[in-house]
């Protein structure tokens, strides 16, 4: 655009868009003899009120949140969806500032906002508008649109569309601070991305919420996850009624901040609901984190190099809880280590009035393997109850686990051969006021002790009730049962 355009182009429609840049070039131009003082002038006077004529006509969401409010469309922003926004929003992004978008089509190419303080994009009014990324704009696994250091985040209300051919990729919030992510969605993704959305709080006090999100794997993407928690999270992130489903590598991939040079973040999930997710549907690995009110399914596995259907999985780190759960598994799963699953570095965690429907035969709706830390290891399990009719295998399966201890649990899972609690290499263990009903061996001790109290015992063969017993391997083996 040459400097009579930019004239022209502020006669016509005023100050809704006159930059700094503008501003720059006008200077040029007088200083070149092609434009006049009068029109520095005007075009200045523009450029300094041009935040008044930004503003909504009328109130949005957040508006009395921040000291300047602009209104996407006025400054320049096409909702027809051919033009791309990159320009506006780097040219508007700013400290204390929301960026107001009327519903549309917006054109969102490849970008980086970084470092902006108390800055907000969201929908304007209820109807949402789209982000639509321009086909062609993959880049290998570099995010589609990132948002980097910044605090006091908020995006709201947007829907982010990436199935046009080999575009969009991963939407990015790395935050110095707090960060607020609510009703957004993505659909679509590159065929070599790794995660259609990440989150860091990189500051230990730092809280993000994740409220509403919806994301679901609709292309053969090798090995794909949902959500991801980078691993220097350290501060606490809550995903809040999200749904996430289909992802080949994780749904909620929140156990990396767990390493050993870590962030050490706690990662939270709330009234969530997760479906058919490989590998693992929530993955938890810091100290403090939790599940709680989720509900997760199992019914099938989405095309994967490899599958392992986990519903939770420990990851690292210990005192991790699930409250409030429900997790379902379906007869057509064929591949999973189990429902809840403890992995070996995992140490102590609880789970709590909770519900496993097993469906599927051979699969444990619990499993934890050998403790390779130091100290007990042993998880606590209160209120869980444990049904379906999956046949053969072990309702519950526990290796190496000092001081594991069940506590009002109920096991009822009337499929051909199935077991109750199998526990190996364990002592101090304890099985209070519970009762298993199964149609193989209720209890299997295998260099292990362990501590029973009002619990029974029920199978075809009988039904046993113990008041307290300090069991041993010798009491419980399978072949002394009868």
């Amino acid at each position: 655009m040459n400097r009579r355009q930019l004239l022209q182009r502020a006669t016509m429609i005023g100050s809704m868009v006159v930059t700094f840049q503008d501003v720059l070039e006008i200077i040029a131009a007088y200083n070149a003899g092609d434009a006049t003082l009068t029109e520095v002038l005007e075009t200045i006077d523009a450029y300094n009120t041009r935040g008044e004529d930004l503003t909504p006509e009328e109130p949005v969401p957040h508006g009395d949140e921040f000291g300047t409010v602009i209104d996407a469309v006025q400054a320049g922003a096409d909702p027809e969806g051919n033009e791309p926004i990159s320009g506006i929003l780097d040219q508007y992004a700013a400290d204390d500032t929301l960026l107001s978008f009327p519903a549309g089509t917006y054109l969102l190419p490849p970008m980086e906002l970084t470092g902006y303080d108390h800055f907000g994009i969201a929908a304007a009014q209820d109807e949402r508008p789209t982000f639509v990324a321009p086909a062609g704009s993959c880049v290998n696994d570099d995010p589609h649109i990132q948002f980097a250091m910044v605090s006091d985040f908020l995006l709201e209300g947007i829907d982010f569309d990436f199935e046009r051919e080999e575009a969009g990729g991963a939407i990015n919030v790395i935050a110095s601070g707090d960060a607020t992510v609510r009703d957004v969605t993505a659909r679509g993704n590159c065929r070599e991305q790794i995660t259609m959305f990440r989150i860091d709080i990189r500051s230990p006090e730092g809280v993000g919420l994740v409220e509403n999100f919806r994301a679901q794997n609709i292309e053969d993407s090798g090995w794909m996850t949902g959500a991801y928690v980078g691993v220097r999270h350290s501060g606490e992130v809550t995903f809040q009624n999200c749904e996430l489903s289909e992802f080949t590598d994780n749904g909620l991939y929140g156990s990396t901040p767990g390493v050993d040079d870590g962030g050490g973040g706690t990662v939270h999930t709330v009234g969530s609901h997760f479906e058919n997710n490989n590998v693992s549907n929530i993955r938890l690995g810091t100290p403090g984190s939790s599940a709680r009110d989720d509900t997760i399914v199992v019914e099938s596995a989405p095309e994967a190099h490899s599958t392992n259907l986990r519903g939770i999985r420990f990851r690292r780190g210990a005192d991790q809880v699930v409250e409030n759960c429900e997790i379902r598994f379906g007869p057509a799963v064929t591949n999973s280590f189990g429902a809840i699953v403890f992995h070996a570095d995992s140490g102590s965690s609880r789970v709590a009035n909770s519900q496993i429907t097993m469906e599927s035969d051979g699969t444990p709706a619990v499993k934890a393997f050998y403790y390779s830390g130091e100290g007990l290891g042993g998880p606590t399990f209160e209120n869980l109850t444990v049904d379906g009719k999956a046949g053969r295998g072990y309702a519950i399966q526990v290796n190496g686990r000092d001081g594991t201890t069940f506590r009002n649990c109920t096991i009822e899972q009337p499929g051909e051969q199935r077991d109750g609690i199998r526990v190996a290499y364990s002592e101090d263990c304890e099985l209070v006021d519970s009762h298993i009903d199964v149609t193989g061996y209720p209890l299997i001790l295998r260099d292990t002790t362990m501590t029973i109290r009002n619990t029974t015992f029920v199978t075809p063969d009988g039904e046993r009730h113990i008041d307290e017993m300090e069991a041993e391997p010798g009491d419980f083996r399978p072949e002394a049962w009868v």
